[in-house]
């Protein structure tokens, strides 16, 4: 018997077809990688400043919008920022004026309040859209004073502390080098005077000289008037 010959279009070009289709939708689909959004500080204060930056910063994206809410509601855009050359922001309606879009999608907000507390999203316009999501804490101060005066409060302090104890050395060293005559106590001036009587026993006439040394007394010498005209 001769062979059959094979027809195109048979069942064995279905069969192949349909399994190079299913091979292709069961590929996985590239992994995206995970971004979060990182401030800093990680503590902003009232009075200072945050920035809100995406992390690892987005690539190939085009725009990216910015909103005080937790989601990406129209009334609440702060503004949105466009990769043109140079950059565009453009401001929404809660926009305060103290709030910039840098490189990155990176939102930075000056002067910061109380009010600031709350949540935030960005929208990430790329080839693959991604939308973030963020709650800012704004922490207060002691008698809501600004970081400056803070630190200015802290350095005179510490300069008030260091010429206290500057002037406290200065008046235990005067007060140890002062002389008794500044302390008002009389100043003893001795002299020689020659000796009167031998050590011991009186001397008697006729006696051999005392064969040790004659020593001569310190007596308190009495100022004279002119001594004390110098005072």
């Amino acid at each position: 018997m001769g062979r059959i010959p094979h027809r195109p279009g048979g069942p064995w070009t279905g069969i192949l077809l349909a399994a190079s289709v299913l091979g292709s939708c069961l590929q996985p689909a590239p992994a995206q990688t995970p971004v979060t959004i990182v401030l800093t500080p990680p503590s902003p204060v009232v009075g200072g400043g945050v920035s809100l930056a995406p992390q690892p910063p987005p690539q190939g994206f085009t725009s990216c919008s910015w909103y005080r809410s937790a989601t990406a509601d129209e009334t609440s855009r702060i503004l949105s920022y466009y990769l043109l050359t140079p950059p565009v922001q453009i401001n929404g309606s809660v926009h305060t004026g103290r709030e910039t879009a840098g490189p990155g999608c990176v939102l930075n907000i000056a002067g910061l309040t109380l009010s600031d507390t709350g949540n935030y999203t960005v929208k990430i316009e790329s080839n693959t859209n991604r939308v973030l999501h963020l709650s800012l804490h704004v922490y207060g101060n002691p008698a809501g004073l600004s970081p400056g005066t803070i630190a200015g409060i802290v350095i005179g302090s510490l300069v008030g502390v260091a010429l206290v104890g500057a002037g406290v050395y200065l008046l235990y060293a005067r007060c140890r080098n002062e002389t008794p005559k500044e302390n008002g106590a009389p100043v003893l001036v001795y002299e020689n005077l020659p000796p009167t009587a031998w050590v011991g026993s009186a001397a008697q006439p006729g006696n051999p000289s005392d064969p040790s040394p004659t020593y001569q007394t310190l007596q308190p010498r009495q100022p004279d008037v002119y001594e004390e005209l110098k005072k």
